[in-house]
């Protein structure tokens, strides 16, 4: 097989490739390839990183995507159609040790967060990459992998200033960047060479922040779980709308920020409550919540505080939201007594829908069955 070549050969590329390089070799040796089969049956092929490493007991712990060991993949993540295989076998190639293969030791996996941690026994010390916790939008990436033959791939591009696809979960940022489907689950990292999240290239052109990763795997390292309350409820960004739009919203709702509500799901206490698609969510227990990935991060932390009290899996926890309804343009604070689950959570879309008066039309993703438009102002 021929080496492949990257987007640092490609002429344009020179400036990046002279202040790059250094960068992405030193962080290639902690790039780890991670095949995984069921029954001899192949599955999605990722790449992965260690995060820590015990010298006493010679083992290490592996991040990596969930995909790993999912056999049917949903292109809507909410569905609760995807099929995972924790009794998968998975393999990890230790490059630095004459690619030496070892298994990997499933410790869990977190269906909402689409991560996977597994314990390897390693001879000796392998090298840990830097994790930065902080993430910009716009900041430079580089997307890290390996393909079948264990050659480094590469991917390159933006953080974007943007909502993810709505089929996606909150945690995602998308990237501008087209890269090969092997680096999912490898390290996205800065021009330092330090982690900023993981690549999640299956069906999205996202990377999953390292912040998000570190909180998940210190919960289960404190509670053996990584549970995450379930709203009933998926949204999108005032911030990332156009900015006639911020202001149009600014001028006639008096809201700056705050999430705007995409889908209620069916049965939910939202809809039960009134929420509807269309309204502002202006805050979660009084704290203003600007995007997706920063709402993630509180529901983590409300989590925490939830289990610090002595409560425990799939027990109720109240969250008081503030709710600007576009039908009547009224204001108020409602509480949630929602579930603290492992699951992965389902959002199917519930039948009422509003349509916000006269604005700029925006798409919504159809359910099958279903088409609409949501109008936002």
């Amino acid at each position: 097989m021929s080496i492949p070549s990257s987007f640092l050969d490609e002429p344009e590329m020179v400036a990046t490739r002279v202040a790059a390089t250094k960068t992405i070799l030193r962080a290639a040796k902690s790039v780890l390839a991670l095949p995984s089969s069921i029954d001899g049956r192949m599955l999605p092929r990722c790449s992965g990183f260690l995060i820590e490493y015990d010298e006493k007991s010679k083992s290490g712990i592996v991040v990596t995507t969930a995909d790993l060991i999912c056999s049917r993949k949903s292109i809507d993540d909410w569905s609760g159609r995807d099929v995972h295989c924790p009794n998968a076998k998975v393999y990890v190639h230790l490059l630095l040790l004459d690619s030496t293969s070892v298994e990997g030791c499933l410790i869990c996996y977190q269906k909402d967060y689409n991560l996977a941690f597994f314990k390897i026994s390693v001879g000796q010390p392998i090298q840990l990459l830097a994790i930065n916790r902080r993430v910009e939008y716009a900041q430079e990436v580089f997307l890290l992998g390996r393909d079948e033959s264990l050659y480094l791939t590469i991917g390159h591009g933006r953080v974007l200033y943007c909502d993810r696809n709505l089929n996606n979960r909150h945690h995602y940022m998308n990237v501008d960047s087209t890269s090969p489907e092997c680096v999912t689950g490898g390290p996205a990292i800065d021009l330092n060479g330090e982690v900023v999240g993981m690549a999640s290239i299956y069906a999205r052109e996202a990377i999953i922040p390292s912040f998000i990763i570190l909180k998940c795997w210190h919960f289960w390292r404190r509670h053996q779980c990584i549970p995450r309350p379930h709203l009933g409820l998926k949204f999108s960004a005032i911030k990332f709308r156009s900015v006639p739009q911020i202001d149009k919203i600014s001028r006639e709702y008096k809201i700056e920020d705050g999430l705007i509500v995409q889908e209620v799901s069916e049965g939910s206490l939202a809809e039960e409550l009134g929420v509807r698609v269309g309204d502002i969510v202006t805050s979660f227990n009084g704290l203003c919540i600007s995007d997706t990935v920063e709402l993630e991060h509180v529901l983590l932390r409300m989590s925490e505080d939830h289990f610090y009290k002595g409560k425990r899996l799939n027990s109720k926890m109240n969250v008081k939201i503030g709710v600007f309804h576009m039908r009547n343009r009224a204001k108020r604070e409602i509480t949630l007594s929602v579930n603290v689950s492992e699951s992965g959570e389902v959002v199917l879309r519930g039948s009422y829908l509003i349509n916000p008066p006269s604005g700029e039309e925006i798409p919504v993703p159809p359910c099958p069955g279903k088409s609409f438009m949501l109008v936002l102002y």
